[in-house]
């Protein structure tokens, strides 16, 4: 597997529960879009956001964008179901998924394996990519062996923890 090189000088956060902002967002000059379902959703609006996100990434003109869904901490409840609502019901206009608080390649494996699966079954003609997170210390003691757990990684991005 190739890994895309994509632009990503401007990235731009929308919340996934904001059909007003995620079209806003398909608007604008931006390079890189991620829509987010972790921090800037309310717990009680996750599952909701997943179908507006799947429902923008479908009808919204993108333009030559970098397409993203931020899904929720793997260790959390929600994770596993941003990954699989999101890739059924609009994978092939979805460029990566963003992994926030990863803590080592375990968890990058864990991502490209049900993206795997869940491309398969779908007959996705081309791979998601996979951006994470580094956000924790164990990640920053870590980072080569994330860097290096699987070639669909596209992204590592160092943020506050």
């Amino acid at each position: 597997m190739e890994r895309s090189r994509r632009l990503r000088r401007v990235q731009l956060s929308v919340p996934g529960s904001s059909e007003k902002m995620m079209a806003k967002a398909a608007a604008s000059a931006a390079d890189h879009v991620f829509l987010d379902l972790e921090d800037a959703v309310a717990p009680s609006a996750k599952v909701g956001a997943r179908g507006k996100i799947v429902q923008a990434l479908r009808t919204l003109d993108w333009g030559k964008k970098t397409r993203c869904v931020r899904i929720n901490d793997l260790s959390t409840k929600y994770a596993y179901e941003d990954i699989i609502t999101v890739i059924e019901g609009a994978g092939e206009y979805l460029d990566t998924i963003m992994v926030p608080k990863v803590l080592s390649g375990k968890d990058v494996y864990f991502a490209a394996t049900l993206l795997n699966q869940i491309e398969q079954k779908l007959g996705l003609k081309r791979p998601i990519g996979i951006e994470v997170l580094i956000e924790e210390v164990q990640a920053l003691e870590n980072v080569e062996q994330i860097c290096k757990a699987h070639p669909r990684l596209e992204c590592v991005i160092f943020g506050m923890g």
